[in-house]
């Protein structure tokens, strides 16, 4: 069966088709799911039990898969039901995996395990479409600056808006451009989120708060944004520079399997 491509949404994301996962794809596929991935930051696999193995195999195709675990493990879960997942429950703010180090996680991959059907979707928004989408008057604004990124390793809570001001010292921070340009793609990203970024750096307090309200309004708009209504036998693999991510709070049992690739791990994994 030959691989089928379908959008997702105007804003981001690619369903593929005719995938298998057990045969070894040839180059002309994988070329053609790796430019997909790159123009459209989400892809998507459905109505499959991916082994770990085979989700291993796939994400190998993009990069080294990271291992976030204390175990060693390239494993990790989010889920409400598995004693060893993190950020069990509670409602997430959008953000990029990792922000608030120096390197944030390159992508990540969820295998949806066991899940109801319509419990806590997912949501994606599309920062390099709304950089790209930036009032020119705004854009002008963001001209060399740098926003500041931090989080509560130890508490781990995701809906709420993390504040240096508010964390002990030795708390991860990290600066990136506002406009931060894609490493791999060269374009720009809009690299702020509602979770993570503690100010504009170099602005007043007030000024820096109006100026980053302003930015995540435009970010999160409808037209840049996906959401992903998960199945059990759903896997998602997204580029966790160009997209942040979201969720409601989780009420009924869930469990997705997490692979992610990237250059460096924090000490415990953060969920989605």
């Amino acid at each position: 069966m030959p691989i089928a491509l379908a959008e997702l949404s105007p804003a981001l994301g690619v369903e593929v088709r005719g995938l298998q996962p057990a045969r070894r794809l040839p180059e002309t596929s994988l070329r053609k799911i790796r430019a997909t991935w790159e123009r459209h930051h989400l892809l998507l696999i459905r109505g499959r039990n991916w082994t770990p193995d085979e989700q291993l195999g796939l994400i190998r195709h993009f990069g080294e898969p990271l291992v976030e675990t204390l175990d060693g493990s390239p494993f990790s879960y989010v889920s409400n039901v598995r004693p060893d997942a993190t950020i069990r429950h509670g409602a997430l703010f959008f953000h990029s995996d990792l922000a608030f180090t120096p390197d944030p996680l390159r992508g990540i991959s969820l295998f949806a395990v066991d899940t109801p059907e319509d419990v806590a979707p997912t949501r994606f928004a599309n920062a390099i479409r709304a950089a790209e989408t930036l009032p020119a008057a705004l854009r002008e604004r963001l001209s060399g600056r740098t926003a500041l990124h931090t989080f509560d390793l130890v508490g781990q809570r995701g809906d709420v808006r993390y504040r240096v001001a508010d964390l002990p010292s030795d708390a991860p921070r990290a600066s990136h451009p506002v406009l931060w340009r894609h490493p791999e793609l060269d374009r720009p990203i809009l690299y702020v989120n509602a979770m993570q970024t503690d100010r504009i750096e170099g602005l007043p307090e007030a000024e820096s708060r109006a100026l980053l309200d302003e930015l995540l309004d435009h970010l999160y708009r409808p037209e840049h944004v996906y959401e992903h209504h998960w199945r059990t036998g759903d896997l998602v693999f997204w580029d966790n520079w160009a997209l942040q991510h979201a969720r409601p709070d989780v009420s009924e049992p869930r469990t997705l399997r997490r692979v992610a690739i990237g250059k460096h791990a924090v000490a415990v994994p953060v969920a989605n």
